[in-house]
């Protein structure tokens, strides 16, 4: 039996199994070059995976640390906000207390006095001891603005 310009039919399945083979040979080399490069992709995509972790962790972690940050602050903030209230309520508790003094001070009769011009008093080399009615008033000054804090306290 004989095909083809008298080849013989074993030699002729022979050719064509080599044709398959050369055609499965070209397939299996594309096939494996298309999966290389599927896998360098995937070890490109691991390693942006990875990178993305890192960022992130470093991100976490600084946002943990401006909390932190902010809560310190916050707290610092805040005991300066106490101090400056209670600061200025004993400020206005003082001047409360200076008000009424002055007002006190102003209510007593004062003998009227002629208007000549006071010259201006030398300067003393020892200090004088305060007249008795300056260490009342400021005695009493004093005792107000105690009872005032207290009331203030509770």
């Amino acid at each position: 039996m004989t095909l083809l310009s008298g080849l013989p039919f074993d030699v002729f399945l022979e050719i064509v199994v080599c044709v398959f083979l050369a055609a499965t040979i070209a397939y299996c080399a594309m096939l494996d070059r298309r999966l290389r490069a599927m896998r360098s992709g995937q070890d490109g995509l691991r390693e942006l995976v990875g990178e993305l972790n890192t960022a992130t962790q470093r991100a976490v972690s600084a946002i943990d640390g401006l909390k932190q940050a902010s809560e310190a602050t916050n707290e610092e903030l805040g005991e300066r906000v106490r101090t400056a209230r209670t600061l200025a309520d004993e400020l206005s508790l003082m001047v409360e207390a200076g008000n009424s003094i002055a007002d006190k001070l102003g209510r007593t009769e004062r003998p009227s006095a002629p208007r000549t011009p006071v010259q201006a008093a030398a300067p003393r080399s020892t200090p004088q001891a305060p007249s008795p009615r300056d260490a009342a008033v400021a005695a009493r000054a004093a005792n107000q603005l105690l009872e005032a804090l207290k009331k203030k306290a509770r």
